[in-house]
């Protein structure tokens, strides 16, 4: 980040570390936060994707560790009388938003001279950190639950890291977090991965300009956090105008930011758990979330599963082939407009998360194909 002065600072307690400190969470145990004195929006001309916003990210691009991630297309649909900007992020290198985190974090431990590095996930993130730990020349280990997607995994061995698979995401959070055999780059906990994801909101603005709305899935809260900081920054530097209102998309089985919105718990009908890239049960940073939609003036939507099939087939035929958690989006949409949280003619931003093709045999049975 050119001329930029920024640390690393917990919210909680106050404490503040250098930038390139080898930390990944506060000593009280909460979460850090990138905190810079200035906010920069000047796009570099002479690159595209994640890396055309380096001056507005806070890491040494010097050491860039890059795939082509970003700069994914945007599709306009009108749906239920709404324009609907779909991003299709399951077009970047692995296949899912992911990999605008994964750039920008392997980025910095490569600055940092980290060799070694460890994370936790459902499938998506772990194998995007695979990949790029690969490029970077770093040994990667992944930390996840048997019930992933079988393609998922197989990638993350294709990467070359190895894959440990355990009995839960939250068995695989706590053996990753006490594995002492690398630096742990988790995507829940690390505040570099949030810059990468405010680039697509910036991506956004250059092609469409300001939007109203923005309806995405939340697991961990990473991109909703990204995508929110992107367009506060937008706004910020006077090229933009206010933050648009967001929408959380959790499935019925799954639903801690209902909980923590609105002080009791989503009653599901099915425990099955069908989106599992937002099966997060105990997200670090859920405060900042909820915190993000209320500033906002949105709100969170609860998905049954019994709506994600037809979702799925509605997607297909519009040539989208995305996973079950991208998929949650469709029947969020057609709620928040049949109960008024989206008006006729908004302007509306849906990002697809997540590539169907590492989901081929969830997708058999849901689809019955």
């Amino acid at each position: 980040m050119t001329g930029q002065k920024c640390k690393l600072k917990c919210q909680a307690c106050g404490s503040e570390y250098e930038i390139q400190e080898p930390v990944w969470r506060c000593s009280c145990g909460d979460v850090l936060d990138i905190v810079c004195k200035h906010q920069v929006f000047e796009p570099d001309p002479e690159r595209r994707g994640v890396w055309r916003y380096h001056r507005s990210l806070p890491v040494d691009s010097g050491t860039l560790i890059s795939l082509g991630e970003g700069g994914t297309p945007v599709l306009e649909k009108e749906v239920r009388g709404l324009r609907v900007f779909f991003k299709l992020e399951y077009l970047n290198p692995t296949g899912s938003f992911k990999d605008r985190g994964s750039s920008v974090v392997v980025t910095h431990l490569k600055s940092l001279k980290v060799e070694k590095v460890v994370t936790d996930s459902s499938g998506n993130a772990g194998l995007s950190l695979a990949a790029y730990a690969s490029a970077a020349g770093l040994s990667c280990r992944v930390y996840a639950p048997r019930s992933a997607p079988v393609g998922k995994k197989l990638l993350v061995r294709a990467y070359g890291a190895e894959l440990v698979e355990v009995e839960s995401r939250e068995a695989a959070a706590q053996a990753a977090q006490s594995d002492r055999g690398g630096f742990y780059a988790g995507h829940l906990w690390s505040p570099f991965f949030l810059e990468g994801c405010k680039t697509l909101a910036f991506e956004v603005f250059e092609e469409i300009g300001d939007v109203d709305a923005v309806v995405l899935p939340v697991g961990s809260g990473s991109l909703l956090l990204g995508v929110w900081r992107g367009f506060q920054e937008l706004a910020g530097s006077g090229v933009a105008g206010k933050p648009p209102r967001l929408y959380a998309v959790q499935a019925e089985n799954n639903a801690p930011l209902f909980r923590e919105l609105y002080g009791r718990d989503w009653v599901p009908e099915s425990r099955e758990v069908l989106a599992d890239g937002i099966a997060v049960p105990a997200p670090p940073r859920l405060k900042q979330v909820a915190s993000a939609i209320r500033e906002s003036g949105g709100d969170v939507v609860i998905v049954r599963n019994s709506s994600i099939p037809g979702a799925l087939k509605v997607f297909a035929r519009m040539g989208f082939l995305v996973e079950p958690t991208s998929a949650v989006v469709l029947p969020a949409l057609t709620e928040l407009s049949e109960g008024g949280a989206l008006d006729r003619g908004e302007r509306v931003l849906v990002p697809l998360t997540g590539s169907g093709l590492k989901t081929l045999e969830k997708l058999s049975q849901l689809l019955s194909l």
